[in-house]
Formats: C-alpha cells, structure tokens, sequence
C-alpha cells in the first residue's frame, strides 16, 4: 500500500475490503457471463453455461448483505480450515491443545477488555497472572480469532529463548507495531539483518566501556545535587523522573557523545507536571518517550492495532521530532569520517557504527534501539531500588552502604571493575530488584514453524506454526514453587544464602532479567552497572523510613 496512507487505511484496503468486496464482485461477474455467454472462451464445454442470476439478488440491499454475509463466510471458512489442518497435525504429532481462557463474549472481547484495563491500572498486567489460578502456569488466549500462547515456565521460556531458537523469531506480531520507531535495528528484526546488527553493535560493549562510569558519575552528580536541593525545601521529589532524566543524558552522551541535559528542566512540583524546556533536546525527549507509548498500545490490542490509527500514523509527528534532531547528529558523523576517513572515533556507539556503515538509516534505528533498551530499563532498575530501599528494612540500606564505603571508600573515588565484581551485596541487592520487578516484564516471540512442548508431567502440547508466545518474566521471578515460600518477600540473602543453589542454581532460567539464548541483552552488565551508586552515599533522610 502507498506510505501516505494511514496504517488503519491501509489495514482496511489489504485485509478487509477483499473479504467484503469478493462476495458481491463474483455475483456481478457472474451476471455478466450470464448476459455474455459467447464471451465464454471456446476450451470450455459449451454444456457448462452460466445460470441466470435472481434479479433480487442484483439490489443494492441484496449485494450489501451478500458482502457482510461473504465475509463471515470466509473469514469462518479460513478458521475452520486453519482448525482442521491442526487438529490433523495435533493428531499426527499425538498431541493435545493448551487450554483456552473462556470468555463471554463474542471474539473475546471481554477478555480483551480486562487485559486493557489491567495494562492501564495494574503493574505489569495483574491480570495475566490472576488467570494462572484457574488454568496454571501455561494457557491460551483467544482474542478476535487469534490465538495467544502464556507462559510462566522455565523450561517453556527456555525453549524459546535457547533450545529452539531458530523455530521462535519476533514476527509480524512485534515487527508491525514497532517498524515506525525501531525500524530495522536489533530488537526489531530477525534472521540475517538481526545477524548484521548484532555483529555490528556488540564490539561496542567491551568490558573496557562497561567499566568506565566517568559519564554516568558525572549525571550522577547532578541528579544527586538535585535531589539534594528538593529535600532541601521539605517538598516531595519523583524519583521516578529524577531516575528517567539521568539515565537519558547518561544514555546519550554514551551513544551519541553529547547529552540531551534533561535534568537541566525544572522538576515537577507534587501534584503538577514537569515544566518542558522549549529547547530541541527537550522536544526529542518528550517525542522519543510519547513515540514508545504508541508502541506500547499498539502490541497490547495484537493485530488490531492499524484500526486504532485511521486517521494517520500515530508515531509519525514524535517520529519527526526525533529525526529532526537525531539526522544532524548522524550526518555529521558520516560527513567527519568521510572527510577523515582514517581517523574514526570509536568512543560513542555513534563513531563505532560510522565505522562499520554510511547507511544513515541503519544508524539511525541502531542508535535508537539501544536508547530505549539502556534508558528506560536502567530508570526503571534505579526506581525500583530506590522503592524497596526506602520500604523494607533499613538494616538493609545500612549494610548496602557499608559495603560501599568498605570497598570503595569514604573518598568517593570512582570503582574500578574489580571492585563492583567484589561487592556481593550489592549485586545481591540488584538482583532481588530484578527479581520483583524486572524491567521487562514480559515478552514474546512467534513460532516459524509447528512443535511439540512436553510438560512436566508429560503432557504433548501442540504449538501451531504463526501462534505468538508471551512469557511473563514478572510472573515466572514470583512463582513460590520456583523460590520458596518467601518468593513474594524482598530478601537479598537468598543470593548469598543456600536458597541461592537450592533454587537459583538448580535452574538458571526461572531468573531472566535479561532474557537468555543468542538474542540475551546485550547491554545487560552496562545496565547492571549503571544501576549501583558510584555517587557520595549518605545516610537515607528520615522520612524514607
């Protein structure tokens, strides 16, 4: 379809009109044949003529009918196809199906609505593990004729992520509501380009880059002395925002080599929003993050999403902003190692893919895939162990602090590799934050080709080709079975402690903050990193205990 149209326009003219269109389009063709019969070519039997058509059906009101009742006609028609090819497929691989959520209504619309509401009012979609009550740790939801595989397994979620890799990819499902912010780059693509990106962009990510936390000390700074000024005042301060803005210049002065200096906005007042600097940065900020929303709407309502967006590409006006800024930043760079070819800088991931390609786009959407994977996910790490630090006990924060200042000192100089590596508690500390509340919560893939889960107790599941899987890495870090009773409970020790091999150890993949397989993340120590406090540590003001 052209690209000035809208994707629901477009969704419209590709996926719907030739359903409704087909019914009412053969009974007018076939009328004509009926008038033309020595239009009929001559290979055809003369004996095989053409009926007449009822003039009732040639009405206006006839043809409307015959186009709805087309449609439903077919798109039935296909779906029972589609259920026989696979239960004889099921019946061939001695299989049997993942158990169907039940719904009310008609097409699932009921459990659509629950899972978009709890999308909006609940951490991490409440709701899909609210369903594990009645139908386990693996169940199937069937949302307007297509169907979606949950998982809270380990041994499910290995399949996916390493054992069978190459029969999972990220598919349409993902591609399709991220290509018009992602485009092409390594979180957005499969096969051979996935290949491309990676091999391209993980050079980058020595542990001589991971370990130099001079940028991040220095926002760190900032954002320290900004809170220092809010409590200053006896004011409530976000650290929510803090945590977003100072991962955002950190994040780009890393991968671009200049920050957008969002902390230099004012910070929102309680119970009113930030005042936004008028500046390009600023605008690329607020664009980048509203363009990521979109996105994240988009794979909450699955295929559906293009009828939301009739009236134009919701991401395309944050899109602009972003290319408006970024485009300059890139074509410098291109335009520098063009005009000093042998003298590529290779300090920032900007340098490091001028190097490898001229090709701005693919730069581009490189650049703004790792944004959102180190921005976002590493803001959402420094919240989450701000809130537990400020909830749980403070023998908790006492004896994290006193492992900073034990190891690296009361000077405050910045750590070395060996000294964060050397600090058991804090890696401790961080990874129970991942536990309870992983920045990624979920995900999904979607299957290339049919196979077979065996369960525990083993069960055959059939897996149908094109189905997409979701895993819920929230719901699998909680499970009790998985880490005992006090799985629900922020506890450090149990990475220090026998819980640590009696569960942990056992089975590696009932832990995935940063997934696992060939596709793990590949920033995954610089976000681990970035989430320890290289800044001056003080003793936590009153009020957060």
């Amino acid at each position: 379809m052209p690209a000035f149209l809208s994707p629901g326009v477009s969704y419209v003219f590709s996926s719907i009109a030739p359903k409704l269109v087909a019914p009412p389009a053969l009974i007018l063709i076939l009328n004509q044949l009926h008038n033309n019969q020595n239009l009929i070519p001559l290979s055809i039997p003369t004996s095989l003529t053409i009926p007449p058509i009822p003039q009732w059906l040639l009405t206006p009101s006839a043809l409307i009918a015959s186009s709805v009742a087309g449609s439903l006609v077919i798109v039935f028609g296909k779906a029972l196809w589609q259920s026989l090819q696979q239960r004889y497929e099921m019946w061939r691989l001695n299989a049997v199906p993942i158990p169907v959520v039940k719904s009310k209504w008609p097409g699932g619309l009921d459990v659509l609505a629950k899972l978009l509401g709890s999308l909006e009012n609940e951490y991490a979609a409440q709701y899909i593990e609210d369903l594990t009550v009645e139908y386990g740790y693996l169940y199937c939801l069937s949302i307007l004729g297509e169907d979606y595989i949950v998982t809270f397994n380990p041994d499910d979620i290995k399949r996916i992520l390493a054992t069978d890799f190459q029969t999972w990819e990220k598919g349409e499902a993902w591609h399709g509501p991220m290509n018009s912010v992602l485009g092409s780059g390594v979180f957005n693509s499969d096969g051979e380009m996935w290949k491309f990106h990676r091999n391209m962009t993980r050079p980058f990510f020595s542990r001589e880059r991971i370990a130099d936390f001079e940028i991040f000390r220095r926002h760190s700074d900032h954002a320290v002395h900004l809170i220092k000024q809010r409590c200053s005042t006896g004011e409530a301060i976000d650290l929510q925002d803090i945590a977003g803005r100072l991962t955002m210049d950190s994040a780009t002065e890393f991968l671009l080599g200049r920050s957008v200096d969002s902390m230099s906005s004012p910070l929102p007042q309680p119970g009113r929003p930030a005042e936004e600097r008028k500046d390009t940065e600023s605008a690329f900020v607020s664009a980048f993050t509203a363009a990521l929303g979109v996105c994240t709407f988009r794979v909450s309502v699955r295929d559906t999403w293009p009828l939301w967006e009739l009236k134009g590409d919701a991401s395309r006006p944050h899109m602009k902003v972003v290319y408006e800024y970024l485009n300059p930043i890139v074509d410098e760079a291109i335009k520098k190692k063009r005009s000093t070819p042998g003298e590529d800088d290779e300090n920032t991931l900007l340098g490091h893919l001028v190097a490898a390609t001229n090709d701005r786009d693919i730069i581009r959407d490189e650049i703004l895939n790792i944004l959102l994977a180190g921005r976002d996910t590493t803001a959402h790490a420094i919240t989450a162990i701000f809130y537990f630090l400020a909830t749980e006990k403070r023998s908790i924060f006492d004896r994290l602090r006193q492992e900073v200042l034990d190891v690296v000192g009361e000077v405050n100089p910045l750590p070395s590799f060996e000294q964060v590596r050397d600090m058991r508690y804090l890696r401790a500390v961080i990874n129970e934050t991942l536990r309870l509340m992983p920045s990624v919560p979920a995900n999904m893939r979607q299957a290339t080709k049919s196979s077979v889960w065996v369960a525990a107790d083993g069960t055959r599941y059939y897996i149908p080709k094109g189905i997409t899987a979701s895993w819920s890495t929230i719901g699998l870090h909680r499970r009790s079975d998985l880490w005992g009773p006090d799985a629900l409970i922020f506890d450090p020790d149990r990475w220090l402690d026998e819980r640590h091999k009696k569960y942990y150890l056992a089975n590696p993949f009932i832990f995935l903050p940063f997934h696992g397989g060939p596709r793990i993340c590949l920033g995954q120590q610089v976000r681990a990193l970035r989430s320890i406090p290289v800044f001056p540590v003080p003793p936590p003001p009153r009020a957060l205990h």
